[in-house]
């Protein structure tokens, strides 16, 4: 009788067990982070920033590659895809117009989470400094003017070096006023059977009212997202003693954030147009350092995404 009893016993509990497991199996939510598109800036024909003795391509990509061998290492359940990982433009050719749009194909596709596009910056100045002319007096000179001969005041010049001395990071979400085109391509990933919580529904009709109100809701909670990692990713570069011009929306937009259908950000990684910076930028201190920078900020992101439902804000700097 004892016996049957324990085994009764020990049946019963491997049922129970084995009943709990799928319950909390089915209970299990999918991670929020499953693929994470990097996409080194420019490529090929498109230099980008030239600095003294760097191109903007191939600091974007050797910074890339290196954080998507991080990413693995950290997260190995996260998938990570790349838009280039050579010299040459998604797609092919010349032109970096098609280019963007075959980076968010690529992006949209792979039904990306997230989507890191790492950039070098310029100040518009020519790489490590220039000459400029000011004013240092004034003297006595003779002009013609209307054809007769007139003495004038005229300005003396004189020539200076000027040294490019901007430095620092910016990170870049899409322009909210360009969300339209974010929800046509949320709408292209069919993010909705995957991703929105408490729905076991797919969008059949993508031009279907329930479609767009579904895409205008991911437009708004992907925007507040892509401000979140932004503004962690910043952070960390702070916290890095590196200067933060903080996170930025660009007056025209940025074509590729708004084109892919995933939170996205735009990660200048520093002036490539300051010397010292970009010896910083070209060496492996530099870079491991930007990346580690940006898988902190990916864990923190990671770990907001997955904690239990809060309500919560970021700030975004003005727009400059």
């Amino acid at each position: 009788m004892i016996k049957k009893m324990l085994v009764v016993f020990i049946l019963f509990g491997i049922v129970f067990s084995f009943t709990s497991f799928i319950v909390n199996q089915k209970n299990q939510k999918p991670p929020k982070l499953r693929t994470i598109i990097i996409d080194p800036g420019h490529g090929g024909a498109d230099h980008g920033t030239h600095g003294l003795i760097s191109t903007e391509k191939d600091v974007t990509l050797d910074i890339s590659l290196k954080l998507g061998k991080a990413i693995k290492q950290e997260f190995p359940d996260i998938k990570v895809v790349f838009t280039r990982t050579s010299d040459e433009l998604p797609g092919g050719g010349t032109d970096f117009r098609p280019a963007l749009l075959v980076r968010a194909d690529i992006a949209n596709k792979a039904k990306g989470d997230l989507f890191i596009c790492i950039h070098c910056n310029s100040n518009g100045k020519p790489a490590g400094g220039y000459y400029a002319k000011r004013v240092i007096g004034h003297k006595k000179a003779i002009r013609y003017i209307r054809k007769k001969k007139r003495t004038v005041t005229v300005p003396i010049y004189e020539s200076y070096w000027v040294n490019n001395t901007r430095v620092g990071t910016e990170t870049y979400i899409w322009k909210a006023d360009r969300s339209g085109f974010k929800g046509t391509a949320i709408s292209q990933t069919d993010e909705g059977e995957e991703n929105m919580e408490d729905s076991t529904t797919a969008l059949f009709d993508l031009n279907s009212p329930e479609a767009k109100m579904r895409a205008q809701l991911y437009e708004k909670k992907y925007f507040n997202n892509s401000a979140l990692f932004a503004t962690l990713v910043e952070e960390e570069f702070k916290k890095a003693g590196r200067e933060s011009y903080g996170v930025k929306q660009r007056d025209e937009g940025i074509r590729v954030l708004q084109a892919t259908g995933m939170p996205s950000v735009l990660i200048e990684t520093g002036f490539l147009t300051n010397k010292e910076e970009e010896e910083y930028l070209n060496s492996d201190k530099g870079q491991d350092e930007i990346v580690a920078n940006i898988i902190d900020a990916l864990k923190a992101y990671k770990e907001q995404l997955e904690a239990p439902r809060s309500s919560g804000s970021v700030s975004i700097s003005p727009l400059r």
